[in-house]
């Protein structure tokens, strides 16, 4: 593609959660006529807050990043004046068809959304259609669709993602060339007072000395 070329936005639909991973769409895309004027991205972080009783503080622990939340309007224009000659109605069916409800598989459909770099396997939460201007017969010329979209991470994708480098989650640590189990468990809990934990987990002889090249295991705590 050239570079400067004009790629529109595009909603695509899939009938199940795993279709979405395979590029076979279910039923027509919609091309947006003209692309957004913006697009609003929106990310949430997970916490836990582990109070103990008989305190007062608590500590936030991080659970994971929700899915993505995203929202743009679709501007449509049957007046003529931006050069292209498009009916409104046709293309507001043709929209409904796309995002609508699905009598065989009881639901929405699944949806990749792409426009340049933007590039989200999604569902749809909620739109609204505001005519803005009409023809003598009562026939819209204008209409924004305004829509609001959540991500969705297929169950592997999403496995794979959440696990992050954190006390909650088990994961793998090589020990490298001068580094302490206290050091690690510190870097890890934030407190080197669980290297006993780790070395009888990872059945650990010398508590003084790991050496480099070791792969430990990291549980998470209780």
């Amino acid at each position: 593609m050239a570079d400067g070329a004009l790629v529109k936005l595009t909603i695509i639909p899939f009938k199940d959660a795993e279709n979405v991973q395979v590029p076979i769409p279910s039923g027509p895309p919609f091309v947006c006529p003209f692309n957004p004027e913006s697009l609003s991205i929106s990310t949430t972080y997970k916490y836990k807050e582990d109070q103990e009783h008989g305190k007062d503080g608590s500590e936030a622990k991080f659970e994971g990043i929700e899915p993505r939340t995203f929202s743009f309007d679709i501007f449509l224009d049957g007046t003529g004046a931006s050069g292209a000659s498009l009916e409104v109605m046709p293309l507001i069916e043709l929209f409904k068809t796309t995002v609508g409800f699905q009598g065989d598989i009881h639901r929405p459909n699944f949806f990749i959304v792409s426009w340049g770099t933007f590039f989200v396997r999604c569902v749809l939460v909620n739109y609204s259609i505001n005519y803005k201007l009409f023809r003598p017969s009562g026939l819209p010329l204008r209409a924004v669709i305004s829509t609001s979209w959540k991500e969705y991470k297929p169950i592997t994708l999403g496995s794979l993602i959440d696990n992050l480098l954190s006390p909650d989650v088990t994961h793998l640590h090589t020990v490298k060339e001068s580094e302490h189990l206290s050091l690690i468990t510190y870097g890890v809990y934030k407190d080197p007072k669980y290297y006993l934990q780790v070395a009888e987990k990872n059945e650990l002889n010398n508590l003084r000395k790991v050496n480099p090249g070791v792969v430990l295991q990291l549980y998470p705590l209780k």
